[in-house]
């Protein structure tokens, strides 16, 4: 049973780590050894020219704008969504129980039914393709997203703790403040970090690009460069994988928080 498992376990891991490592191969060939027959499953010889052609490029302007909005938006969904999942949580009653499934099922939508309702909405404001555009369009998304993963947690927290600090004279915001989120920083944190990877991109000019915009981007009607589309796959990936990395312990602690019951 245990050989089955860990036969299947090896199998998922390989068909998950192929398309990363076929990325990080495409990005070290040549353009002649991409489209050689049979193909080339190691470059021979390795180059880091098209790493050197990203860099050179607009990956810099891509990286900061990612890092602005993702940063500014996930600091404004954190600081609404935290207090929100708390008072579904704690305060939940017949009214608000609509509002919250209102909430959650945003989470049911696929993103692409939302362009155009978004796309005008940010037109209108005179918002297009400027970074507090992008800004505005993120936080709905990961605001739902915070509030529906932090709602079961904050449950199941013990009513006889937030008593205690009420007795000790906590307001409902000091046991939010003091008592709770102390309480919940692995929660927390795996809530923030999944909005804060999390992305959605409306721009058409470079001013407010994002990365995920700036790859598709090595998509044109003549050609596909695919040497700098993985070059910057690959760079755009290692950030998700430190950050993965360093709070891979939260992330374990944070996602199974609240699962089980009793």
């Amino acid at each position: 049973m245990n050989s089955l498992i860990f036969l299947l376990l090896a199998i998922f891991s390989i068909v998950t780590l192929f398309p990363i490592i076929w990325t990080a191969i495409t990005s070290l060939k040549t353009d002649v050894q991409m489209f050689a027959i049979p193909p080339d499953l190691l470059p021979h010889p390795a180059t880091l020219s098209h790493y050197k052609e990203v860099l050179m490029g607009n990956f810099p302007a891509y990286i900061r704008n990612s890092m602005l909005v993702t940063f500014f938006s996930c600091a404004i969904s954190l600081a609404l969504g935290i207090p929100a999942a708390y008072g579904f949580a704690k305060y939940a009653t017949e009214k608000t129980k609509p509002v919250f499934a209102a909430v959650t099922a945003v989470r049911m939508v696929p993103p692409v039914a939302m362009v155009i309702p978004f796309f005008l909405i940010i037109r209108n404001i005179h918002l297009s393709d400027t970074l507090l555009g992008l800004i505005i369009t993120y936080i709905p998304f990961e605001l739902t997203l915070i509030i529906w993963m932090l709602k079961n947690f904050f449950g199941q927290i013990p009513r006889e703790v937030e008593e205690a600090a009420e007795l000790d004279g906590l307001s409902a915001w000091g046991i939010l403040l003091k008592v709770v989120l102390p309480m919940s920083k692995s929660s927390v944190g795996v809530a923030g970090l999944m909005a804060f990877l999390f992305s959605l991109s409306l721009t058409s000019t470079k001013s407010a690009q994002t990365l995920t915009v700036g790859i598709a981007g090595y998509v044109t009607s003549f050609q596909t460069f695919w040497g700098s589309m993985s070059a910057t796959g690959i760079l755009f990936m290692i950030p998700a994988f430190i950050l993965t990395f360093i709070f891979q312990k939260d992330l374990v602690k944070g996602l199974t928080a609240g699962a089980v019951k009793g």
